[in-house]
């Protein structure tokens, strides 16, 4: 079975990084579990202690509150799910088969050691939660306007550690200092300009 389970994680781009002989020794540790469709895998806040890679069907993930059900992610055959369990708090959705599925379920210890023999690894499941986190951050934010986006983004702009955005105020301040100091001196020399057009008895001649 082992053997079999190992064939299956090589298929899964978080594993490719091992070689034949630790992908044997991962599947040897992971604990096989299957679902038919319709049936929880775990629920919102139950300790967690194992992330599952799945093998084969798929999987929703999904919050309820009030009666409402908003789905944040699906699941397939070659993905994974529940690696949040490293931070040792409760799961922070819940997860539902959408038709009959296999797990290989590896726990925290396992996959903790895992992550520390490949960082490549490790940066993958940071990746990944980042985008788990921002299309949460999407979804809360459904009724957004095309101009509060726009007013959010130039927020962050101003933002006064961003090197680009110093530069262009920089540029900013130069171009309006150049402009003040031309109008100043367009001011000046039409000024002198008029002063001695002005003066009695002077012809100023027109080079015709």
């Amino acid at each position: 079975m082992s053997h079999a389970t190992a064939a299956q994680l090589q298929s899964v781009s978080l594993f490719q990084s091992l070689d034949g002989s630790g992908l044997e020794a991962l599947a040897a540790r992971a604990r096989q579990r299957s679902l038919p469709a319709g049936r929880l895998v775990f629920k919102e806040g139950e300790p967690a202690d194992s992330m599952y890679v799945v093998l084969a069907g798929s999987v929703k993930i999904y919050l309820q509150s009030g009666g409402k059900e908003t789905v944040l992610d699906t699941k397939r055959a070659g993905e994974y799910f529940g690696e949040m369990m490293l931070d040792y708090r409760p799961r922070s959705a819940s997860i539902m088969t959408l038709e009959d599925s296999q797990f290989a379920v590896i726990s925290r210890d396992d996959f903790q050691g895992f992550l520390r023999q490949h960082p490549q690894a490790a940066e993958q499941v940071i990746l990944n939660l980042i985008r788990i986190t921002r299309g949460m951050n999407q979804r809360a934010r459904p009724r957004a306007s095309l101009a509060e986006r726009v007013r959010d983004y130039m927020g962050a702009l101003k933002g006064p550690d961003l090197p680009a955005v110093r530069r262009w105020l920089g540029a900013k301040r130069w171009v309006l200092g150049a402009l003040l100091v031309l109008a100043v001196a367009q001011y000046y020399f039409v000024d002198v300009l008029l002063q001695i057009a002005s003066i009695p008895g002077l012809t100023v001649f027109t080079g015709r």
